[in-house]
């Protein structure tokens, strides 16, 4: 070997030495960075007319797992599908209370039923027909509060999605700038791996909002679409540019309307959850309910002498009309405010029955007890008042228990694939100071050689004296 290729490979030895330095010093300094991935300086042999001049850095290497960041992105994405679902559940269900709690629609039923037996054994007593007509009070009270609880906790689903859906915008045209910014850069030869690991950031936030599959061009851009392949970004986006859009009720993609299945069309992320919150659970609770106050209002309207007319609860004061809304509007019969003995003369009465005429009485705790078809989701088609009202209670509490409970499944399994990409793409300080000890003693021994042939060539001149 010449001195001229002992010196040339030194000189690309302490060249590349220190560009896989300053690369860790990179790497360690981004150790805690939140999606940095680690960076390796990809070396070979120089060759020159067959004989070897050292070595050359063929670029920045960022090496990471495609198949593992598909699965992770997808069970983080499952994860906050459940976690934005069951936080929607659990608001309404708190409202609505268990079966034998106090503020719960099927206790305030059981209430309401009492107190018009205990008005059977007193039926002139005062104090008791004004007991019934406190408890219809305070039935038609938990409807309300219920419904609204549903009602808010849909309206909530609906303004966290629609800001889902701006993230998911934004986040967006941002991809499609560094796209086009890594596609230049990659032409140029230049080093993009930074721009992939911004770039990625913003695919890992935007698949927490929605379940996305992604592909990557040849130039390096990536091409996004829903799971359901509705396409969302293959080209740079214009600022402002909407890719998803909530028109009303509809949220669109590719102008395809993806919120009429969930489960199908969306599969993942938090627009999955609160498009099920606000288009399917939240109506499903307002429907469940809706049927209840329906049967509350026919059944003692049944009671009545005139069952065309208005009974002890009402449609906004009136006879039944509708069911669709009645949760909210449905009323205790303003006549047995100012005349309580129409609680057990019958709320169309013109004057009450005799002291322990228990005849409008038994009629009206027929009223709990007769078997009546219902048309509410999961819920039983045929039914007595109070075994509706405690399958409705029970059943919401069951999606909310199920929900928590897949949520913790959820949690363990996008948990272990996000650590399992960590501890393979991430950066481990204590391998990053132990390759500054190698390249340490890489560049001393570029160094030393470069030592040794400055001696060499000090002697040859001296010789040459």
């Amino acid at each position: 070997m010449s001195l001229q290729t002992a010196l040339t490979a030194a000189l690309s030895g302490l060249r590349a030495t220190q560009q896989q330095a300053a690369l860790v010093s990179h790497n360690i300094s981004n150790a805690t960075t939140p999606g940095f991935v680690r960076k390796e300086l990809d070396l070979s042999t120089a060759v020159t007319g067959g004989l070897g001049q050292g070595v050359r850095v063929d670029g920045v290497a960022r090496r990471v797992d495609e198949l593992l960041i598909r699965d992770a992105r997808f069970e983080q994405s499952r994860y906050t599908a459940q976690e934005a679902r069951a936080s929607a559940l659990a608001d309404y269900a708190n409202v609505l209370g268990q079966p034998q709690d106090e503020r719960s629609v099927s206790t305030a039923l059981a209430k309401l039923q009492q107190a018009f037996s205990t008005l059977r054994d007193q039926s002139d007593n005062e104090a008791a027909q004004a007991a019934v007509v406190d408890k219809a009070d305070a039935l038609v009270r938990r409807l309300h509060d219920t419904a609204a609880a549903a009602t808010a906790a849909q309206a909530d689903a609906k303004g966290r999605l629609q800001s889902s859906v701006d993230q998911v915008n934004t986040a967006l045209v941002r991809v499609g700038e560094l796209n086009g910014a890594i596609a230049r850069q990659t032409a140029q030869g230049a080093d993009t791996s930074d721009l992939r690991d911004q770039r990625d950031r913003l695919l890992d936030q935007v698949s927490e909002e929605i379940g996305i599959r992604t592909y990557t061009r040849d130039t390096g851009e990536v091409v996004v679409m829903t799971r359901n392949g509705q396409t969302l970004l293959d080209r740079e986006l214009p600022a402002g540019a909407q890719p998803l859009q909530l028109v009303g009720n509809d949220l669109m993609a590719g102008g395809k309307v993806i919120s009429g299945n969930p489960d199908q069309d969306i599969q993942s992320g938090r627009i999955m959850g609160y498009a099920q919150a606000a288009f399917q659970d939240m109506p499903r609770a307002l429907a469940q309910l809706d049927q209840l106050a329906a049967g509350l209002v026919q059944q003692f309207q049944g009671a009545e002498a005139d069952p065309t007319q208005p009974g002890l609860f009402t449609d906004a004061g009136a006879a039944y009309g509708s069911t669709a809304g009645l949760a909210g509007r449905i009323t205790v019969n303003d006549a047995v405010r100012t005349a309580t003995w129409k609680v057990q003369s019958g709320v169309q009465a013109t004057a009450p029955l005799a002291p322990g005429d228990q005849t409008q009485i038994d009629r009206y705790l027929g009223a709990f007890t007769a078997t009546r078809a219902f048309a509410a989701p999961d819920l039983p088609v045929s039914a007595t008042l109070g075994e509706f009202a405690t399958s409705l209670v029970s059943t919401q509490q069951g999606y909310r228990t199920t929900a928590e409970s897949d949520l913790t499944t959820r949690k363990i399994s996008a948990d272990a694939l996000n650590n399992a990409r960590i501890n393979r793409d991430g950066v481990n300080v204590d391998d990053e100071m132990q390759k500054l000890l190698l390249i340490e003693q890489s560049y001393g021994a570029s160094a030393q050689v470069i030592q040794v042939a400055g001696r060499m060539l000090d002697t040859l001149l001296q010789l040459r004296n």
